[in-house]
């Protein structure tokens, strides 16, 4: 069984077609500034990310500012990029972020409704997810100094038996 053909079992059969366990954060009083953020925390093995949206509750002051995301293992594997940096410069509050499922790709933005006309996540795409292994998913922008937040929130799936995401 190739990975995609298992992607999907495991989402069919595991999370019955939804898009699993939400797991909320608490918006960040400011964005971290080019410095890695940890925003959610897996633990006990790895799971099926098929969401991951954030909505801008601050706009960002400071300057020109991108944001990127990752996944941070803290056993086995590599860090790996979940989206490429993203212009984020002055996004209006309300504006939500989700990530496509291709690392070259940016976040898609959109203010006050789906992000790119793709239904907030991953599994509305056909993508059905990232495997995401113990360890974080973080995030950061590049900014001068300033405030903003952002409130993200994910859904997943567990992959092995006792795997759980909690908010940093």
């Amino acid at each position: 069984m190739g990975l995609a053909a298992l992607i999907k079992k495991i989402y069919l059969s595991e999370a019955g077609g939804t898009v699993g366990t939400k797991v909320p954060r608490v918006a960040d009083a400011d964005c971290p500034q080019n410095a890695w953020r940890e925003i959610f925390t897996v633990s006990n093995g790895s799971v099926l990310m098929t969401m991951l949206v954030g909505k801008r509750t601050i706009v960002q002051a400071g300057g020109a500012s991108n944001l990127d995301l990752q996944s941070n293992p803290t056993a086995v594997g590599a860090v790996s990029a979940l989206c490429a940096p993203t212009v984020i410069t002055a996004d209006a509050i309300g504006t939500l972020y989700t990530i496509t499922g291709v690392p070259a790709d940016g976040c898609y933005a959109a203010v006050g409704g789906v992000p790119g006309g793709m239904a907030g996540g991953l599994a509305a795409q056909g993508f059905h997810g990232w495997i995401i292994p113990s360890g974080a998913i973080e995030w950061r922008e590049s900014a001068a100094a300033g405030t903003g937040a952002v409130q993200w929130t994910m859904f997943y799936v567990p992959i092995d038996p006792g795997a759980v995401v909690a908010a940093a």
